[in-house]
């Protein structure tokens, strides 16, 4: 493991920040648990088994439609609280602002990744990491699905290593979550988004500071005494 000074965020800051934060935010999140929880079981219901008509299959994707619609307002709420934004859901309709270009990018990545899974796997390992904020990127700056992959690829390079420890980690905490009877989940799942979250803003930060230009030195400045 490269040195800690290398490292482009800290897994146990991202984890410890979104735990303290789904703390003081319980309530509400606690609430888009709930609606996730109720989405989750009648996804469950309507793919098991049973008569499939086509008003069953139309159900199903109504469903699936609104648990993409959730990921989009827990991405969403997990940004403003990284931020320390107050959460605002008065206004139900901007959670889900350009909804139909998320959902697209959501839909692409989920072929990209699952090719890439076909392709003897670990194609599609790397591709899920290149490619993971792309659906954040939508929307915190409202990137086109083609511009939301391009930027993604971007933060994401030369940490996928990282990345993937993160991945790995998260979805531990969210087995756990599971294996409490689920319950746990109502407090995992906010957490690991907010925790993304905190990864986000730090890869963008991380960012900017590549492409920062050197600074110049003004023609005709004497050179330090004993310079090459």
């Amino acid at each position: 493991m490269g040195d800690v000074r290398d490292r482009a965020f800290s897994i146990e800051e991202a984890l410890r920040f979104g735990w303290t934060t789904t703390k003081a935010n319980l309530k509400p999140l606690l609430l888009l648990g709930l609606v996730g929880a109720v989405l989750g079981l009648l996804n469950q219901a309507l793919a098991g088994p049973g008569p499939n008509d086509g008003l069953r299959a139309l159900m199903l994707l109504f469903v699936q439609v609104l648990q993409a619609a959730l990921m989009m307002v827990w991405i969403r709420t997990a940004l403003a609280l990284q931020d320390g934004k107050k959460l605002e859901w008065a206004r139900p309709p901007s959670l889900v602002g350009d909804f139909l270009t998320f959902l697209l990018t959501w839909v692409l990545y989920g072929l990209v990744v699952g090719v890439g899974l076909l392709l003897l796997i670990v194609p599609g390992i790397i591709w899920g990491l290149k490619f993971g904020f792309s659906t954040f990127l939508v929307v915190d700056k409202k990137l086109d699905p083609i511009e939301a992959f391009r930027e993604s690829s971007r933060l994401t390079l030369g940490v996928k290593g990282q990345l993937l420890e993160f991945a790995l980690l998260l979805l531990g905490v969210n087995i756990l979550g599971a294996i409490a009877l689920g319950v746990g989940l109502f407090v995992t799942i906010p957490t690991t988004f907010i925790a993304a979250a905190h990864v986000f803003r730090r890869l963008q930060a991380r960012a900017v500071q590549r492409v920062q230009p050197a600074p110049q030195v003004p023609l005709g400045t004497p050179r330090p005494t004993g310079a090459a």
